[in-house]
């Protein structure tokens, strides 16, 4: 019966760190939080894995049962991607099988025990070695969850690729598992060194793995900022010009000033009347000024317009800007640079092209759709003007990280000839 609750015990133990183990990479996880769930259902499910392997140890049947449990017991824990939760079980479970072969052939060379009576049979040497594998598996879960616990995202690529790694090595450890039960011979310290190395090369592929991904994340962050510095700059140019057009309309508001006083001097009121008309015409057609309630908004909208309309591009808004929106002017300037820039450069390819955009509020979030005409097929928005051959797509991908940020949602549509880029974000 004591064994019996040992077994038991190590198997619980198993799933238990397994759920820390997985819990570690799944995005807003609190371990703590769901602490008794991950205690019940590893209770549950060691039953499960309890009768498995008394009815059958090490065969082909076992272990996939072994691997059908495990990644179930952690679905039913976090509810989340069942992809990859698959693929950190089969993380944890490779561990887990290094760690006992590691400890079995420790005991198994210093005791001169068959690796078989260990695996098979109830006896004090079976505990020592559940002990001392737990343990270790304990102490490998613990660390990476210390270490790695605040790096939860890890890229796809290189998740797939630690995968098919970690598949191969979990197929060679037991495929030598097996080997050694067949021939009923005592391990020898070669064995000990080989799941030894097995294990440090898995701690390198692992950590290198997120090293990459930390890379990868530091590279994007560049790009990023390589993209906002040249908004900036462009920003800055716009400004420019609109400070310099302002200056000018000053120094023509002078003479304007002066020609009516002449008119005024020699009672010319008709030549008044006409000259205020014309003047009215051009002021309504060069210096208006679109108002949403947000500067920043007004000023993106307005430069814009007016860099659309030099290129024969119909620019229309209807934009309002609410005063309780929370969108920083900088994620504002961002989000719709990125956008209206993409719908400037899509337009200049058509013929009769539009740009519509649309800012409103609606309940508790604030809509932003920018609408134009498009004739084309591809819809992956990569802009073709860029000097720069890698900062493509990193327009929208700002867009995107925006978005996420506020907990809003991003998505691009069209119908019939009309490209739409919507956003949601909530206030």
């Amino acid at each position: 019966m004591i064994y019996w609750l040992i077994e038991y015990g190590a198997t619980f133990s198993e799933w238990f760190l397994c759920s820390i183990f997985c819990g570690t990479f799944i995005k807003d996880t609190d371990l703590k939080a769901n602490l008794f769930k991950r205690l019940a259902i590893s209770a549950v499910f060691a039953v499960a894995m309890l009768f498995v392997n008394r009815f059958e140890l090490y065969s082909p049947i076992s272990v996939s049962l072994c691997f059908i449990i495990t990644i179930s017991a952690q679905f039913v824990i976090y509810c989340k991607n069942l992809l990859k939760l698959s693929i950190l079980s089969t993380i944890f479970l490779l561990i887990m099988a290094i760690c006992d072969n590691i400890v079995v052939s420790i005991v198994s060379y210093f005791l001169q025990i068959p690796t078989l009576e260990i695996y098979e049979e109830m006896s004090l040497y079976r505990v020592i070695s559940i002990i001392g594998s737990k343990a270790l598996l304990m102490f490998i879960t613990v660390i990476i969850n210390k270490l790695l616990s605040k790096q939860r995202v890890l890229q796809i690529k290189y998740l797939i690729l630690f995968f098919v790694i970690s598949v191969f090595m979990l197929s060679l450890t037991f495929i030598i598992t097996f080997l050694d039960l067949k021939n009923k011979a005592v391990n020898s310290y070669v064995s000990i060194l080989f799941f030894l190395i097995m294990l440090i090369l898995l701690i390198i592929i692992f950590f290198g793995t997120f090293k990459l991904t930390e890379y990868y994340d530091s590279q994007q962050k560049f790009k990023l900022t390589l993209l906002k510095n040249q908004m900036l700059e462009q920003s800055m140019n716009e400004t420019e010009k609109t400070f310099m057009l302002w200056k000018e309309s000053l120094h023509n508001y002078k003479h304007n000033i002066m020609h009516l006083t002449a008119l005024a001097k020699n009672s010319d009121l008709e030549g008044i009347k006409n000259y205020l008309e014309k003047e009215n015409d051009l002021l309504g057609k060069t210096l208006f000024y679109y108002k949403t309630g947000n500067d920043t908004v007004d000023i993106i909208l307005n430069l814009k317009q007016k860099y659309a309309e030099s290129e024969g591009i119909t620019f229309m808004i209807n934009a309002e800007v609410p005063e309780n929106c929370k969108i920083s002017s900088a994620d504002f300037s961002s989000m719709l640079g990125n956008l209206i820039d993409n719908a400037i450069e899509a337009s200049e390819k058509e013929t009769n092209p539009f740009i519509e955009v649309k800012i409103k509020p609606v309940k508790e979030f604030i809509i932003i759709c920018i609408s134009n005409k498009y004739t084309g097929c591809d819809m992956s928005l990569k802009t073709t003007k860029c000097n720069n051959k890698q900062l493509h797509g990193i327009g929208l991908h700002s867009v995107r990280q925006t978005v996420k940020k506020y907990n809003g949602e991003f998505k691009v549509e069209k119908n019939d000839d009309i490209f739409n880029a919507k956003l949601m974000i909530p206030m």
